[in-house]
């Protein structure tokens, strides 16, 4: 009988883990198709083409032990024989037997030039999520899923910005010399130049908050006055000319936080995800984003040490503001930058 009693729970408890184990995968299959059906969304609202299959990036999500891939090219499937866990019309979602790599944490857009010995060549970007319970632990203000998932898009916007050939290989010429770190660095060491980034950020926010249009433009002007003075105190006393490496991460990082900042603006109206409300406790059904104002988060529009994502960010609502048609131009013109389409449309 005590036998019997043992044997009854030793298959009762395998029973559990293994139900436990399902319902966790179903959290991740859920989260990764709400990301994907979140691009048209997107595409419709604020970029369009967002969800054209062509610009579409492999995704990785991790675990703290597995990894799950969606949508991998055929090259990463005959090298690592994932299994394939899920499927839909637009997704196939596989798990490999270990994790694709061993660091803590990700959430970021790669590439591995060439590098065909993790089974991707990447002339293709792969994004790489942790799961919303890794990130919580390293990023302690992540409060819910649907927040997490604004991180993911921030970084899958990258992939959709490298998916444009020209805008890669003109970005690929400059990041690859001088790193965001770098900028930060110059930035958090000089406090002039500091000094100077707030005030071309002041004079953004103050163009953005006006409503009369020859203040907008003075203080458009005041900003590229105040620009050139620093990036010719720059040339002059570090030798070394600032201004294509500033436009590039700029145009790189502002629109991807643009879209981080759209999509949180839809979650004060957006209805809630049945699946994740079902099965997911971290989604919240938007509760954190009702009555959402920009002023919830100012560190989407004021500078940090790496400056430009928030004067790359005011940028491009300032051309929203002034009703420039820049979107469909950006990363098609390789070498085009937020502020050369700002200071252009000065010109007519």
């Amino acid at each position: 009988m005590k036998d019997r009693l043992i044997i009854l729970f030793l298959v009762t408890a395998l029973f559990s883990c293994q139900q436990k184990s399902k319902h966790r995968e179903e959290i991740i299959f859920n989260r990764i198709e709400y990301i994907f059906n979140l691009k048209p969304l997107i595409a419709e609202r604020f970029w369009k083409n967002f969800d054209d299959p062509s610009y579409d990036v492999p995704l990785i999500y991790y675990t703290d032990s597995s990894s799950y891939v969606a949508n991998p090219p055929e090259e990463f499937i005959s090298y690592y024989k994932p299994e394939l866990v899920f499927q839909n019309q637009q997704i196939n979602i596989y798990k490999t037997l270990k994790r694709y790599d061993d660091r803590p944490f990700h959430m970021e857009t790669s590439f591995d030039i060439g590098d065909t010995t993790k089974g991707i060549d990447l002339s293709t970007p792969i994004m790489n999520c942790s799961s919303f319970e890794v990130t919580s632990k390293n990023i302690p203000n992540t409060s819910c899923t649907e927040y997490w998932v604004t991180m993911v898009i921030h970084e899958y916007f990258h992939g959709f910005q490298y998916k444009h050939k020209s805008y890669f290989d003109s970005t690929l010429k400059y990041s690859s010399i001088v790193s965001e770190d770098s900028l930060a660095q110059i930035c958090s060491q000089n406090i002039w130049f500091n000094e100077k980034i707030k005030l071309e950020n002041a004079y953004l926010l103050k163009a953005l908050k006006t409503t009369d249009s020859k203040e907008t433009q003075n203080y458009i002007d005041s900003f590229i006055d105040v620009r050139s003075q620093r990036r010719a105190q720059t040339k002059d006393e570090m030798s070394f000319d600032i201004s294509e490496y500033e436009k590039i991460y700029e145009t790189m990082e502002g629109t991807a936080r643009y879209i981080e900042y759209k999509l949180q603006t839809t979650f004060s109206t957006k209805r809630p995800d049945e699946k994740l409300a079902a099965t997911d406790t971290a989604y919240h059904s938007y509760k954190y984003f009702e009555d959402y104002k920009i002023e919830n988060d100012p560190w989407l529009y004021t500078t940090s040490d790496k400056y430009f994502y928030a004067t790359g960010f005011n940028i491009v609502r300032l051309l929203d503001k002034l009703n420039i048609d820049y979107k469909p131009r950006l990363f098609k013109e390789g070498n085009l930058s937020l502020e050369d389409l700002l200071i252009t449309q000065q010109l007519h």
